[in-house]
């Protein structure tokens, strides 16, 4: 592969600055240009602490210096094409950007229903850092004492928690259950939902909005049984699509869900890369293709990239899509297929579902978490998880069982995990979940000869 010269980023987020730093960190020789729209930009991770004031703007972008001392020159217009031809990006001040190999990291953009009432004052997206600046403002310059948050992702369901917190009355509307989008099965789901209900959250499952109420400002929203709630803002979190403009203007290929791209992260056009909420992945389990809009995808996307214009040929993992959330004290987190998933699939799945607390039992404070594995009763492999816990810590062990999946263990393997133990630190050995479901799972499994 010839050296590379001149590269050019178009993205700021999740996977352009790592991909920037990491070109940097290999060769520092490589000219590496860097264009983003604007100087916040943010992931969705980030807006709903902003919007309640748990966090600020300023600590939660990356800080220019580091661009500036590793030597990447930063743009602040947004790339308004690329000539493929030519090998050029252009931008929208005029400027003319030539390179060797580009890097796509456009991200995606709020879906906005086509509803009426959606351009009402008081109706926000969670999106951008201008999203969360505009919530935090309008919050505080209203006096909001009701909100309707759209849509029961990760985000949708952390935006509910946190505004909750600061004394708002919330309704969570959503079209089929909460975190379904984030990965939980309706059995694990039902615990989130109970416990918000339980702290004055209402839920309205099953519904779709169909209309925002007001003249200038929001003042009610309609529901699609025609139920009407009242609420001083509307946060609208149905996820995001693709930001694929300046890949289809290129001739770039599509794919079913978003930009097409190879096992390397290369497009149709192998001078041009991409990743991040941008390009649809393939499923570890399913071998389909998915979306995987979450920053730790855009992340180690970002620094593959930078290794593979460089020349190392480093295939990006198949996509298991890890999730995480934090709600008041409540914490979960999902890795793989769910079981309805699977089953619409085909998959002929067998799930094991085992409950522990935190620490050893005899030592006071622990805290209660329940573990779901899901085996493919063909391959007797781990092919999902989800984990709901009253102690944020045991979430984590999500990380183990993504490692699990990803290297083919099955129900028999994961009877054999040695967590470490510790009393303050986990629950006592014979207690542990993930191998208590496991050999559940290995009994149901691997059945004795007759």
């Amino acid at each position: 592969m010839p050296k590379v010269s001149k590269l050019v980023i178009v993205g700021c987020a999740g996977m352009g600055g790592p991909a920037a730093m990491m070109t940097k960190r290999m060769d520092p020789t490589v000219d590496v240009t860097l264009i983003r729209e604007e100087r916040h930009f943010l992931t969705r991770c980030a807006v709903p602490y902003i919007s309640v004031e748990q966090a600020t703007v300023e600590a939660s972008v990356k800080d220019d210096g580091m661009f500036h001392a590793a030597g990447i020159k930063l743009v602040s217009s947004p790339a308004t094409g690329i000539d493929r031809k030519e090998k050029t990006v252009t931008t929208a001040d005029g400027a003319v950007y030539p390179y060797d190999k580009v890097i796509l990291a456009t991200g995606g953009k709020a879906i906005v229903p086509e509803i009426p009432g959606v351009d009402l004052e008081g109706v926000f997206t969670v999106r951008w850092s201008n999203d969360a600046v505009n919530i935090r403002n309008w919050m505080a310059e209203k006096g909001v004492r009701s909100a309707v948050v759209y849509g029961a992702g990760a985000v949708g369901l952390e935006m509910a928690s946190l505004i909750a917190q600061k004394g708002v009355k919330v309704t969570i509307v959503v079209r089929s259950y909460i975190a379904r989008a984030a990965g939980l099965d309706p059995d694990m789901s039902g615990e989130l939902q109970r416990y918000f209900e339980d702290r004055g959250l209402i839920i309205r499952s099953g519904e779709v909005v169909t209309k925002i109420m007001g003249e200038k400002e929001v003042q009610a929203v309609e529901l699609s049984s025609g139920e009407k709630i009242d609420a001083g803002m509307v946060i609208i979190a149905l996820g995001v699509r693709p930001r694929a403009e300046l890949a289809e203007a290129a001739g770039l290929e599509m794919g079913k869900y978003g930009l097409a791209v190879n096992e390397y992260l290369q497009t149709s056009d192998p001078d041009i890369y991409a990743g991040g909420d941008l390009i649809e992945y393939e499923s570890e389990i399913t071998r389909k293709p998915i979306l995987g809009q979450i920053r730790p995808n855009a992340v180690i996307g970002g620094r593959i990239a930078a290794k593979n214009i460089l020349g190392y040929g480093i295939k990006f993992p198949r996509l298991l899509n890890s999730f995480a959330a934090k709600l008041m004290e409540k914490s979960f987190a999902s890795v793989g297929i769910t079981e309805a998933a699977a089953k619409k699939e085909g998959i002929d799945v067998f799930a094991a579902k085992k409950s522990a607390k935190s620490k050893h039992v005899m030592i006071e404070g622990g805290k209660p978490y329940t573990v779901k594995l899901l085996f493919d009763r063909n391959t007797k492999r781990v092919i999902g998880a989800q984990i709901v816990a009253d102690d944020e810590r045991s979430v984590r062990y999500i990380d183990a069982i993504a490692l699990a999946i990803r290297n083919g263990w099955t129900a028999l393997d994961l009877t054999t995990l040695r967590c470490a133990g510790q009393p303050e630190l986990s629950p006592e050995p014979s207690a542990e979940p993930i191998a208590l479901a496991a050999e559940d799972a290995f009994k149901e499994l691997y059945p004795l000869p007759s």
